[in-house]
């Protein structure tokens, strides 16, 4: 087996092994951006359950203002009021603080992404510089090759010009 053969052997093993390369980084690029795109609907879910327990309470409290000035509402359900008022606040800080989990989830979800996105294209250019060295050295084949035709062409005519001189 010549050099050259055994080159492009390897190129052509070089080039499969990048090719896989590229396929598993595809594969964890699609399994990061489904886990990123869960948790952004997450983070959509957390916030909105925190907005709704904010008008929640502002609904609470219109009520509560509406019936003070209808002359409704008396001591008792106004300390109630309160009381309500305080398991709501309770209710907006955990809200809040699940929507700032869930931010938080979903950046580092995010940051998977962005790094399986750049172990992808890195990838990618490791398999295009190995389809390009195997193209370089099909070229540099081709090229000793018709450097050895011409070179048995030149030895053919020199040969057939050497031979009618000595007729």
């Amino acid at each position: 087996m010549s050099s050259s053969n055994a080159n492009s052997i390897d190129l052509k093993l070089l080039i499969d092994v990048r090719e896989r390369q590229k396929t598993a980084a595809l594969g964890v690029v699609a399994r990061d951006r489904e886990a990123a795109e869960q948790s952004h609907a997450q983070l959509l879910q957390a916030e909105a359950w925190r907005e709704q327990q904010v008008r929640s309470k502002a609904a609470h409290w219109q009520a509560t203002v509406g019936a003070l000035a209808g002359g409704q509402c008396n001591v008792a359900q106004l300390r109630h009021a309160g009381a309500w008022s305080g398991a709501l606040d309770a209710q907006i800080a955990q809200a809040h603080e699940q929507a700032v989990q869930a931010g938080e989830f979903h950046a580092q979800r995010e940051e998977v992404l962005a790094r399986s996105r750049q172990a992808l294209r890195d990838a990618s250019g490791e398999l295009e510089k190995a389809q390009q060295m195997q193209q370089r050295a099909r070229a540099e084949r081709l090229a000793l090759q018709e450097t050895r035709q011409d070179e048995a062409a030149e030895e053919a005519a020199s040969q057939a010009w050497a031979a009618r001189r000595t007729v």
